[in-house]
């Protein structure tokens, strides 16, 4: 099955229990002095389908649903990194953060 996806890199770094993060736009083509300040991305999961990530910083965690899963992914979400991007161990500390939401909205998809 194609994924619209499949032609984007993952974050190897970022890969725990069975999920893994990728990006679409450049996490580090900095819009700011600090980093990055928004993107897009993706989340894989386990049985390597995907989901589509929207991302702004904000000061709060905040987790909410884009587009409802369809047959080529399970969703597109919106979330608010707390800081911005410029290094990997940031991407990775930011996914650490929403890896519990990523792992319910793929529960609920996968159900």
């Amino acid at each position: 099955m194609s994924n619209p996806y499949d032609v984007f890199e993952l974050f190897d770094e970022t890969s725990k229990d069975g999920f893994v993060y990728g990006e679409i736009s450049d996490h580090f083509d900095y819009d700011t002095e600090d980093g990055c300040t928004y993107g897009d991305g993706f989340i894989q999961g386990p049985d390597g389908t995907r989901a589509g990530v929207i991302w702004q910083i904000e000061d709060q965690v905040k987790f909410t649903m884009e587009i409802k899963p369809e047959k080529d992914r399970w969703g597109v979400y919106n979330i608010w990194f707390t800081h911005p991007i410029k290094t990997i161990d940031d991407i990775i500390e930011q996914f650490n953060i929403y890896l519990p939401y990523f792992k319910e909205a793929y529960r609920k998809a996968k159900s």
